[in-house]
């Protein structure tokens, strides 16, 4: 197996980060027009307003069958077809993009790649690392996500 360099991992991460903010953008597009405390709500399985590391990951899992729309087993690009057909430069940067999180270099995401992908999002989200990501410290990382994506585009 090749070692990535510092560059190429931080390449790697930021890339695999972006792929699961469109997919769960693709997927949840009515929840996160009301700000994502349904999302929230769902993935706090304990009710207590706060995700663990295990809350997040049994929800992601949960979330595979949502993306993978034409049920085939894997979510690829395939899945989105009103995504390529509306928007051809996000269907073509999914595409990029999951070949970044694809493991084994056949153009998708199993479910087993999903769940073995890095909780990136919850890693940013948990910004005082108690392993807990409240619906607070959630909210401030997706702005912050949602900023550096503008100031990219910008």
């Amino acid at each position: 197996m090749q070692r990535l360099g510092s560059t190429e991992t931080s390449s790697a991460v930021r890339n695999i980060t972006i792929f699961f903010v469109l997919l769960a953008s693709v997927a949840t597009r009515a929840l996160a027009r009301r700000g994502g405390g349904e999302w929230f709500a769902a993935a706090d399985a304990s009710g207590d307003g706060s995700v663990t590391k295990a809350e997040f990951a049994s929800y992601r899992d949960a979330t595979f069958a949502k993306l993978d729309r034409n049920s085939d087993g894997v979510v690829s690009p395939a899945d989105f077809p009103r995504l390529a057909k509306r928007k051809p430069e996000a269907i073509a940067r999914l595409t990029q993009v999951l070949g970044n999180a694809d493991s084994n270099g056949d153009g998708a995401i199993s479910r087993s790649e999903f769940a073995q992908a890095p909780p990136v999002m919850f890693e940013r989200s948990d910004t005082n690392r108690d392993g807990r990501v409240t619906k607070a410290e959630y909210d401030a990382a997706r702005a912050q996500m949602r900023a550096a994506v503008e100031q990219k585009r910008n």
